[in-house]
């Protein structure tokens, strides 16, 4: 349904840190590895050619961590001899495990801040959609203990999805997120937040090379429903109806039928498909040497 694909030019996941333990519910990691947007293989390449510029020996060790239902560990497995993915949710590596079909891909519980690695034994570490929630200065010292000399820690997310109908609706229709996001579940959302709203331009990253690129995108197909049931996956609803129990699903149904209207279509709200595009940044930091 999904692929990233190279654009011209230039938010939410976040499931953990310690302090930060989203996505955690069986029902949700199942509606996670279901309706989040799917990572292509362009992403991971960019990152395996960045470690390979120089360290061109055989890959042995990739770690992915916050690997929720392990959409993007899976990428990593042509790549290396062995990749571990990470997640803090039982939940995740539940659905994870269940999910796997690679040998050389295990999962495991575990905090970004206390690596079970040895010293300086991991090629490339990745997090897509994660690196928002984590406790920076811990996690750069782990990240710095367990990477090998010139080994690279690349960090991944997806912005605000865009979209797209018939012209006279576009505008509209991403008007009406757009409130949902800022107004309904104002105040809902972790601090981490801040960091996708700004496209991680000011996320720190451990090491002088460091890279941000800003030209991949995430584009794809929803129907109404499945565009929806992205939106129910969001931390920051998730923590509305933590708040809100009595609410049973109403501001979504409201949310849908808003979208439904605006497009003035007479189709089955199951046939109505927009065009979802999502922003992708990519940062990447190198250790040096020595």
């Amino acid at each position: 349904m999904f692929a990233v694909t190279s654009v011209n030019g230039h938010h939410d996941s976040g499931h953990w840190t310690k302090s930060g333990r989203m996505f955690e519910e069986a029902d949700h990691a199942r509606l996670y590895h279901r309706f989040r947007p799917k990572w292509g293989s362009d992403i991971v390449n960019k990152a395996v050619s960045f470690l390979m510029e120089k360290n061109p020996t055989q890959l042995y060790h990739a770690v992915d961590l916050g690997c929720g239902s392990g959409q993007t560990t899976e990428l990593l497995a042509p790549h290396f001899q062995r990749v571990t993915g990470m997640d803090v949710s039982d939940a995740q590596i539940e659905v994870a495990t269940a999910n796997n079909n690679y040998s050389n891909i295990q999962y495991m519980v575990g905090s970004a801040e206390e690596l079970p690695f040895p010293d300086g034994s991991i090629d490339l570490i990745t997090c897509a959609t994660a690196a928002h929630w984590f406790d920076f200065p811990k996690f750069h010292k782990e990240v710095n203990r367990v990477l090998t000399p010139l080994g690279c820690l690349a960090v991944y997310c997806y912005g605000m999805s865009y979209l797209s109908y018939s012209e006279d609706c576009t505008d509209e229709l991403n008007s009406i997120v757009w409130q949902f996001y800022k107004g309904s579940l104002k105040g809902c959302w972790n601090k981490g937040q801040q960091y996708i709203d700004n496209n991680y331009r000011d996320l720190p990253m451990p090491y002088e090379e460091t890279i941000r690129d800003y030209s991949m995108s995430i584009k794809g197909e929803y129907t109404l429903p499945e565009f929806i049931g992205y939106l129910s996956t969001w931390s920051g609803y998730q923590e509305y109806c933590r708040r809100h129990p009595e609410d049973q699903g109403a501001l979504l149904r409201n949310l849908q039928q808003r979208l439904y209207e605006t497009t003035k279509t007479t189709k089955p709200v199951e046939e109505l498909i927009f065009h979802v595009d999502f922003p992708v940044f990519l940062l990447q930091s190198r250790k040096p040497e020595l």
